[in-house]
């Protein structure tokens, strides 16, 4: 058994959840006998990466993918806060400011209206102390969440932001504000990783969102990474997945919530397979430009792994 196990504390403020997973020592086990709080492992501090979620997406989903993040060499963490979701009405919300996001305030201030907070309750836990390296900080995110995570990668709104990824978040702007079918641009400051699954249900059946014509071709996280980077330092892929469905992040999928009844049925293996890519992308991205581990596989060697079908950087 490795000495190294993956445990979590849970807070919150207001209506605001936050789970953080930690590395702790197994042998420490015996001290938390009495409490369940597992002291931290010793060693160096870690980055820590914020996963932001999808909509209606309940925050355990991306348990599995934040304990992952941790063997990786990270502090995770994961949210979940009830709001408003425009004209859907109110759920699970990454937390948006929609004031931020029209087309003359994009750009002018956060759009993340939680992840100040998220990151004040990361900062200021004592149990976690001495193992959160707040000066290394990762946006992530998932869908609606993911796209905050472009959008809001910008050291200068969030001290200590290094990086940012994003799996089917895109910056492609809706018909409901006016400019349907517009990419909006992203900071692209940081080093970013943009994937995407090849059969993404979701965005398929979201084209009427974003396009006036039924036909017209619809890849918006590709689009996003063709028109809305501005960086040219070789440090911003966009990486899709054969097997990748919008759903590939969570494990297990809540079918009571959110819209994966619009995803084509998958058999278990793809989506472990799926998985399995993902956790190694992320890895590789995080070994490369935040974890400064050189030995560590490097994303260019995966793109020749079959289960990528298409791969770009800029």
């Amino acid at each position: 058994m490795s000495e190294t196990i993956v445990r979590s504390v849970h807070r919150s403020s207001g209506g605001l959840r936050v789970t953080i997973f930690y590395p702790a020592r197994h042998s420490s086990l015996e001290e938390a006998r009495e409490t369940g709080l597992v002291p931290t492992i010793a060693g160096e501090p870690r980055p820590v990466v914020i996963l932001l979620p999808g909509i209606n997406v309940v925050a355990d989903s991306y348990r599995w993918l934040a304990m992952e993040l941790v063997q990786v060499g990270c502090v995770a963490a994961t949210c979940s806060l009830i709001g408003s979701l425009g004209p859907a009405g109110e759920g699970i919300t990454p937390g948006f400011d929609f004031g931020a996001l029209t087309p003359e305030t994009l750009g002018t201030r956060p759009s993340a209206s939680a992840l100040g907070e998220v990151l004040e309750i990361v900062r200021d836990d004592r149990h976690l102390a001495d193992v959160v390296d707040m000066g290394r900080l990762v946006l992530g995110g998932h869908s609606a969440g993911g796209t905050l995570a472009l959008h809001n990668a910008r050291p200068d709104w969030f001290e200590g932001v290094c990086a940012a990824f994003s799996y089917a978040g895109h910056t492609m702007t809706a018909t409901s504000i006016g400019c349907g079918g517009a990419v909006a641009r992203i900071p692209s400051e940081t080093p970013m990783l943009l994937l995407s699954g090849a059969v993404d249900g979701v965005i398929e059946a979201s084209r009427g969102r974003y396009l006036s014509d039924p036909d017209a071709p619809h890849d918006p996280v590709r689009r996003t990474f063709d028109e809305a980077v501005t960086s040219e330092r070789g440090d911003v892929w966009w990486v899709e997945l054969v097997d990748g469905t919008h759903f590939t992040p969570c494990h297990p999928v809540d079918d009571t919530s959110a819209r994966s009844f619009l995803e084509v049925p998958q058999q278990p293996s793809a989506a472990a397979a799926a998985r399995s890519l993902l956790v190694r992308l992320l890895a590789a991205f995080l070994r490369e430009y935040v974890l400064n581990e050189p030995s560590g596989e490097r994303l260019r060697g995966l793109t020749a792994h079959p289960g990528i079908s298409n791969w770009a950087f800029r």
